[in-house]
C-alpha cells in the first residue's frame, strides 16, 4: 500500500491491521536477507520483536473483524473490552443472526485450523522463542501462508456478508 492510502487505513481498522501485518512480515524478510540467519546474535532480538508484533497484529486483525461483527449485527452483551471469538459466535447463534458467519468463525477457530494455530503460536511465544530448534518453525513461509489465509478469510467473510462491508 502506498502513502495515498493512509486516510483509508485510518478509517478501516481491518485494512490498517493487515497493512501492519504486511510491514512486520516485510521487516522479518529484510532481517533475514541482510543477515542470512534470524538466529544470529546481532539480529535475534529484532527478529523476535517483529515476529511477536506480527502475531499480535494478525490476532488484532481478527479482533477488528469481531468488533465489526458485534457492531453491524448489534450483538448486545459483549463489552468492547471483552471481545472473544466464542462470545461472538454465541451471540450470532443466540440471536439467529449470521448463522453461516458463525460457522465460518467456528471453522477458523477449530483446533488445527489457521486461526487456532496463530493463537497457539502466540501462547507458545509467551514462554519460548519461535526462533529455536524446539519450535521447528520456518517462520517466513509459515507467516506468508498464514497472512494469505487471514486476508482470504476476511475478504470472503466481508464479501459474503453485506452488513460487514464499509460504506464509503
Amino acid at each position: 500500500m502506498t502513502t495515498p492510502d493512509l486516510p483509508f487505513l485510518q478509517s478501516d481498522r481491518i485494512i490498517f491491521k493487515m497493512f501492519a501485518c504486511e510491514e512486520h512480515l516485510k521487516n522479518i524478510k529484510n532481517i533475514k536477507s541482510q543477515h542470512d540467519d534470524l538466529l544470529s546474535k546481532d539480529v535475534r532480538v529484532a527478529a523476535e520483536m517483529e515476529i511477536d508484533s506480527l502475531i499480535s497484529q494478525m490476532i488484532g486483525t481478527f479482533d477488528c473483524l469481531l468488533f465489526r461483527i458485534i457492531d453491524k449485527f448489534q450483538l448486545t452483551g459483549i463489552p468492547s473490552d471483552r471481545i472473544e471469538i466464542n462470545k461472538v459466535i454465541s451471540g450470532l447463534l443466540a440471536e439467529s443472526k449470521g448463522i453461516e458467519l458463525a460457522r465460518e468463525l467456528q471453522k477458523a477457530n477449530q483446533e488445527g485450523n489457521w486461526y487456532w494455530k496463530i493463537k497457539d503460536l502466540r501462547n507458545y511465544s509467551l514462554s519460548s522463542s519461535l526462533l529455536s530448534a524446539e519450535a521447528s518453525l520456518d517462520v517466513i513461509p509459515y507467516f506468508e501462508q498464514t497472512l494469505i489465509q487471514l486476508k482470504e478469510f476476511i475478504k470472503n467473510i466481508i464479501m459474503n456478508e453485506p452488513k460487514l462491508q464499509m460504506k464509503e
